[in-house]
């Protein structure tokens, strides 16, 4: 019940949106990537609007490419079909999402603590809205959510290097889906292995190797693609310093708007033209070298970028996007209920915290997993849809405060469960 609701609620948003089975003009990528792969064997460069360079890319993950990839054979690229196919995946992905959060709130916290994370997560505007999007975003959700009810089971059962392993390769997987949960691995595994009393040193190492041999696995075919076609050594995708370079630029302050009709791609046709005549590799390299100058240059700008974005990303504000006049309050209705939410759930998370029992046991973790998840969005650049990936541990540590604001207030809550 709890997955079909939160799968029709999903699906009707995008349906009185008008959005089901359509796609924006933006957020285009893996359209081109999934075509690409379809057509030519090998994932190309997804910012080029024609097919010019038919040279490997490494711009994008390959998990989400290939799905696109495998519809678009069965329905064809972009008709109603097969997006109304990726759509509905991605409402399917976002709901179970919601069971997971629920599993991993009750056997942390009993049963008030689940159904607080799992109503959070079926009406965060965050794991709704961006199901429309032939995107990642919703697959990412679900996995998240499956992580952290994999941290959770692992810590609650004895710990095996074998399961470790598995562990491993499971983030492996993700990784090659999205990247971006990589930065709070290390707690995701070392979380289950010190949980109520944890191991012995000795068998810390192991099963910490364990992950690791795993996760290598799942990433060396990638890993060895990616160094045969680049020469050099790429974690999955080989676009970050793009994506700093979209920090630091100098539309980035005071003119965010901007900065991705100026120095975008797919928005820009002089810069289209320039990716198209040097390649995506000497692009990204370009980037680089530009984002590096302007840090050198004016170190305390990027500071203050940065405190902009920490700002956008943890109350859903639009300052790092706002231009010259406006108040970062974002215009569309939509958004500012977004916003509204965040806002409200981020206020939430510190109240419960100042009012204590937010750092002892589980919640330490899941913090400290949140706030890596954000840093690489903050050291680089913002949108809202950056947040929701993250929104499953959020949910899981509100169902946690909230359970115990309930049991030192008097109010009855369900017991501990052992799961």
């Amino acid at each position: 019940m709890l997955f079909l609701a939160a799968f029709g609620l999903r699906l009707g948003v995008l349906v009185a949106r008008g959005t089901f089975g359509r796609t924006s003009e933006h957020y285009r990528e893996y359209i081109y990537a999934g075509q690409g792969l379809l057509s030519h064997g090998t994932l190309v460069s997804p910012l080029l609007l024609e097919t010019v360079d038919l040279r490997p890319s490494a711009l994008l993950p390959p998990g989400y490419a290939a799905f696109c990839a495998c519809v678009y054979a069965l329905l064809g690229v972009d008709t109603s079909s097969a997006n109304a196919v990726l759509h509905l995946t991605n409402c399917a992905a976002s709901a179970l999402a919601v069971v997971f959060v629920f599993l991993s709130a009750r056997s942390l916290g009993g049963g008030v603590a689940g159904w607080i994370a799992a109503i959070i997560a079926a009406i965060n505007p965050t794991l709704i809205g961006f199901a429309e999007l032939i995107w990642d975003t919703s697959l990412l959700i679900l996995g998240v959510s499956i992580t952290l009810w994999l941290a959770v089971v692992l810590g609650a059962r004895r710990r095996r290097a074998a399961a470790f392993l598995g562990f491993g390769l499971w983030l492996g997987l993700l990784a090659l889906l999205n990247p971006a949960l990589t930065i709070a691995y290390p707690l995701l595994v070392l979380w289950p292995i010190v949980r109520d009393g944890g191991s012995s040193t000795r068998a810390a190492v192991i099963l910490v190797a364990a992950s690791v041999l795993g996760w290598m696995i799942a990433i060396l075919p990638w890993t060895l693609r990616n160094h045969h076609h680049f020469d050099k050594w790429i974690y999955v995708r080989g676009g970050f310093m793009l994506e700093v370079w979209l920090g630091v630029c100098p539309e980035a302050e005071g003119e965010g708007g901007a900065v991705y009709t100026n120095q975008f791609p797919l928005l820009n046709a002089d810069v289209q033209r320039h990716l198209a005549k040097v390649g995506e590799g000497q692009f990204v390299g370009e980037c680089g070298e530009k984002a590096v100058e302007a840090i050198k240059a004016d170190p305390m700008r990027l500071a203050r970028l940065i405190a902009v974005r920490a700002v956008d990303y943890w109350a859903g504000t639009a300052f790092s996007h706002s231009r010259p006049g406006e108040s970062g309050i974002p215009a569309a209705g939509w958004r500012r209920g977004v916003m509204a939410f965040l806002l409200v759930e981020t206020a939430a998370l510190m109240v419960l915290c100042a009012m204590g029992g937010a750092t002892d046991g589980s919640r330490k973790w899941l913090w400290g997993m949140i706030v890596l998840f954000s840093l690489m969005y903050c050291l680089t650049h913002v949108q809202v849809r950056y947040r929701a990936p993250g929104e499953p541990i959020v949910a899981v540590l509100l169902g946690l405060q909230g359970s115990a604001w309930f049991r030192r207030s008097g109010a009855p809550a369900a017991s501990r469960s052992s799961g």
